[in-house]
């Protein structure tokens, strides 16, 4: 039975308002933060993690090109230690354990902490992959620049079957356990994990940012929150405080 671990690669502080050009040049940033979370996933075939989180790069002044204009509306504030590859380690398990990385998307939240899980498979939407290219990719809000140079990802196609709302999917290890899904939307290439219990039932969804918290599920996507709830699956976001608490419940 796969097991779930959460862990927040720092926090990433927001702009003021919700639109206007005066967000993009004032210095009025929101008092709360929110976390950039990880889920690790304890598979016997290895370990699998959900996202590669942040950098600690990103919080230093220059790491970001100053024509990016979505980068003036967000702040991410990190240290080396909270990176993804140092938190496990910290919870005693080896960064060569990782099995695969699994990305939702392509955002710099996202895998900017990949560069020390070079022997893992990274597993990365095709349309995700290919929309995240060379300049088109940057002006997209993409930092392929920034990725390793060792990155080699496994593309996937989605040619497995329908499972629930979701029109199609990719097993992972081959066992059901770990099913990507496309949940297009935050990106058109988006997709999320679904984690299934040994049995059959319940689980979590690990949705990137398809949502910023699991209580926005319903009205976001109702059709998914309808289904979640009716098989005991729970949703685990990126950016949710409440997400190790999403994990302590569904095992109650």
């Amino acid at each position: 039975m796969p097991a779930v671990r959460v862990f927040s690669t720092g926090r990433v502080r927001e702009k003021r308002g919700l639109r206007g050009v005066r967000r993009y040049f004032g210095d009025d940033w929101r008092d709360e933060t929110l976390p950039v979370n990880v889920f690790l996933i304890e598979h016997p075939a290895g370990l699998c993690l959900v996202d590669a989180g942040q950098t600690a790069e990103a919080a230093e002044p220059g790491y970001f090109d100053r024509w990016y204009p979505f980068f003036r509306l967000s702040r991410f504030e990190l240290r080396a230690a909270d990176e993804a590859a140092a938190q496990l380690q910290a919870a005693g398990h080896a960064v060569a354990d990782v099995r695969w990385v699994v990305c939702t998307h392509l955002h710099t939240d996202h895998v900017g902490g990949l560069a020390p899980f070079a022997q893992a498979t990274v597993v990365v939407p095709r349309m995700e992959w290919d929309r995240a290219q060379g300049l088109g990719g940057r002006l997209r809000g993409y930092l392929p620049q920034r990725w390793p140079a060792h990155l080699t990802p496994q593309l996937v196609e989605f040619t497995g079957p329908p499972i629930g709302p979701f029109p199609s999917s990719h097993d992972i290890a081959g066992d059901g356990a770990l099913q990507l899904v496309p949940f297009p939307g935050h990106t058109p290439g988006h997709a999320a994990l679904l984690v299934r219990l040994g049995d059959g039932a319940g689980g979590w969804l690990c949705v990137g940012d398809a949502v910023h918290r699991a209580s926005d599920m319903a009205e976001r996507h109702p059709a998914v929150a309808a289904w979640c709830a009716q098989e005991g699956v729970a949703v685990l976001a990126t950016h949710d405080d409440d997400a190790g608490a999403q994990i302590e419940d569904s095992k109650r």
